[in-house]
């Protein structure tokens, strides 16, 4: 069976997660990558919209997930990925990662990131 992968990439937002009350005061850059594959239809072919998933309705998924501040980064990818598989239960598989810019984690130079796959 032929599939696609539709993917958003490098999204960027503030948010308060984490689990030091710094965090949850200050915030955090964090950014978000998710990935989809859909089975190929006919009417992908025929261009049309209800064959497909909106980019548009994933982002506003991801963004109202990452508004809402949590402890771990791993309920909120759980939540988008269980948002985005009621909305388009059409979807075979997928990813999402959630990367800290900069962890609370002393003298680290790098981000910290957890990946989803379902």
């Amino acid at each position: 069976m032929m599939e696609y992968e539709i993917a958003l990439k490098d999204l960027r937002f503030h948010a308060r997660h984490g689990v030091m009350e710094q965090e949850s005061k200050v915030g955090n850059e964090f950014i978000v990558n998710l990935r989809v594959r859909i089975p190929y239809a006919t009417a992908i072919a025929g261009d049309n919209l209800q064959a497909t998933v909106s980019y548009a309705d994933l982002f506003a998924i991801v963004k109202a997930e990452m508004e809402r501040p949590r402890k771990l980064l791993e309920s909120v990818a759980a939540s988008i990925q269980k948002q985005v598989m009621a909305r388009w239960p059409k979807i075979s598989s997928g990813s999402i990662s959630i990367s800290k810019s900069i962890p609370p984690i002393a003298h680290i130079s790098g981000s910290s990131e957890i990946v989803l796959f379902f």
